[in-house]
């Protein structure tokens, strides 16, 4: 015959790891403070993203720009009003319209797909006036540019005109 047993419960041979008050403290203050920074990061994502400011900072970046034109090139004000409209697509629509070439722009078959279609059918042309301007000839047209900007913020109001609002 053979001696078997059972195998004893080995919990009261192992050590516990006893954590002090200050571990725990720690612990705790640390959950804390990680709680409250999220919270401020999402408070602070949610003031400062909204689509109303976007529009507003994009129509007083043109604005802005007025006073220079006189000594700015065509090239120039053409530059700052595609930057401002394609900030505005980025912030608004989600369009990776700033980090691509005009004809990468043009080429994207979804480029511009959450617009209406008369908004499109206005940014397009207007888009590849500002990419002929940037590329041409580089001259100092106050009238131009002056029309460039015209241009860009009809086109903007009309963009904002069209986004989809979210009521709460």
């Amino acid at each position: 015959m053979s001696d078997l047993h059972d195998i004893p419960d080995p919990a009261p041979l192992l050590p516990g790891i006893p954590m002090p008050w200050w571990g725990w403290s720690i612990l705790a203050f640390l959950m804390i403070a990680g709680a409250a920074s999220l919270f401020t990061l999402l408070q602070r994502r949610r003031a400062t993203g909204s689509p109303d400011s976007h529009f507003h900072d994009s129509r007083n970046a043109l604005e802005r720009l007025r006073p220079f034109i006189p000594d700015l090139s065509l090239a120039e004000v053409a530059t700052e009003s595609s930057l401002v409209l394609r900030h505005y697509l980025v912030h608004t629509l989600r369009e990776p319209a700033l980090f691509e070439t005009h004809e990468e722009f043009l080429l994207r078959s979804d480029a511009l797909s959450k617009l209406p279609g008369g908004a499109r059918q206005r940014l397009a042309p207007l888009l590849s006036e500002l990419a002929a301007a940037k590329y041409g000839p580089s001259l100092v047209d106050p009238e131009a540019g002056n029309r460039l900007v015209d241009q860009s913020l009809e086109v903007l109001q009309g963009l904002e005109s069209t986004r989809e609002r979210t009521v709460a």
